[in-house]
């Protein structure tokens, strides 16, 4: 892994770079697994899972028809605007949980803040997947998406609340 970390930054956003993100997908698991040690660690017991867990599906309803509208708003169709906006935010949402979670293991800040902190982490990378299907399946960078008939139909709905 430390001989792609040169290339680590632009591989969600190069389309050419290589060493390509699958490759990195041995590490998924381990480094998931530290992960949930970790917030164990910083006190996010069963009560704050089911927390996160709520507080990340009302995220869901109400925050995920809000970023395509955002993201409709700010990057307008450059597919590269839209995944720098939402990387961008994923990064300064990561660097704030870090230090929240820093905070949390130095006893300056309560566990229950992790509960809506984390949800909020996750998010981003399901708000980034859902601009990678829903966004340029449509363009067919990778030949017929099986997709598209979905993608389209809630395009339409879209256009129809949201005309350009």
């Amino acid at each position: 892994m430390l001989t792609y970390a040169r290339s680590i930054p632009g591989m969600s956003a190069s389309p050419g770079i290589i060493p390509d993100m699958r490759y990195l997908s041995p590490a998924y698991l381990p480094m998931l697994v530290i992960g949930v040690y970790a917030l164990k660690h910083a006190g996010l017991d069963g009560d704050r899972v089911k927390e996160a867990l709520r507080t990340l599906f009302w995220l869901a309803v109400i925050e995920l028809p809000l970023i395509f509208v955002v993201l409709q708003v700010i990057a307008g169709r450059s597919p590269g605007g839209q995944v720098t906006f939402v990387t961008t935010l994923t990064c300064i949402f990561l660097a704030g949980a870090a230090v929240l979670y820093i905070a949390v293991l130095a006893k300056r800040a309560s566990p229950r803040l992790l509960a809506y902190a984390v949800p909020v982490l996750m998010l981003f990378p399901l708000a980034w997947e859902l601009v990678v299907d829903f966004r340029f399946a449509t363009g067919c960078w990778e030949g017929y998406h099986f997709w598209i008939p979905v993608v389209q139909y809630i395009w339409y709905i879209q256009y129809a609340v949201f005309p350009l």
